[in-house]
């Protein structure tokens, strides 16, 4: 599964949504690989390994972190 998108700067990025229950989620960019962990406003978000489409079959899939701290 590949989360690479060639921009027009030529820098890979990923997209990447950060989900926190039933709150709407956060949809970032990552510039590079994808890490196992993302710091985002002071907290820690974790890969899950999952991924989705955003309703465009010709776009890269974006993956899904979810928190590992508390609020």
């Amino acid at each position: 599964m590949s989360y690479v998108h060639d921009n027009p700067g030529g820098t890979e990025a990923h997209g990447a949504d950060l989900v926190d229950g039933d709150e709407p989620a956060i949809r970032i960019l990552v510039h590079g690989d994808l890490p196992t962990t993302i710091e985002h406003e002071g907290r820690t978000w974790l890969a899950t390994g999952e991924s989705h489409q955003d309703g465009d079959d010709e776009a890269p899939p974006i993956a899904v972190y979810e928190p590992v701290d508390e609020r």
